[in-house]
Order: structure tokens, then sequence, then C-alpha cells
């Protein structure tokens, strides 16, 4: 069926917009994708560290060193989170910085 050049413009221009309009959506599936799967990581990160067991003090201010290296494990882990977190809810659209 022929169509006239205005009908074709508009119809090659109205492509291009949804074209633009579904890589948008595109990108921002990818960003709330990303952020659902730190979020997944970190809970799943939070729920394997083993609960506080009551011990008895070995000493004033004495930790051992295996729990020392675990705690600044999982700080480091849990920052590194944090940072992806953030950086991902600041990307959202709507979000002010």
């Amino acid at each position: 069926m022929p169509v006239s050049g205005r009908r074709h413009r508009a119809l090659t221009e109205d492509n291009a917009r949804l074209l633009k309009e579904n890589a948008q959506l595109l990108r921002d599936l990818a960003t709330v994708t990303a952020t659902l799967e730190a979020r997944d990581d970190l809970i799943q990160v939070l729920s394997a560290r083993p609960q506080a067991q009551p011990v008895k003090p070995l000493g004033v201010g004495y930790v051992p060193a295996a729990d020392l290296r675990a705690s600044e494990d999982a700080r480091a882990i849990l920052a590194d989170r944090l940072d992806m977190l953030q950086q991902a809810n600041m990307s959202l659209p709507g979000v002010a910085a």
C-alpha cells in the first residue's frame, strides 16, 4: 500500500521515538535488575553470617584473630554492597543527587 511522503515521515519519526523510549526502558530495567541482585547478594551475605553465641570473655578487649579477620572481611563486603546500592539508587530516574 503506497504511503504519502508526510505519512511516511510521521511514521519514521514515531518509530524513532519508540525505539528511543524502548532503549531507555531497557536501561532502566537493567539498573533495577542490578539493584535487586545487589540487594539479594547483601541479604545472602547477612543471612550467612554466624549468629552471635554467648561466650565467656577471654580477657579485656581480646578478640581472636580469626574472628577479627572475619569481621573485617564482612565489613568490606558490606561496604562494597552499600556503595553499589547507593550508586544504583542515584542512577534511578527521579532520584535527586
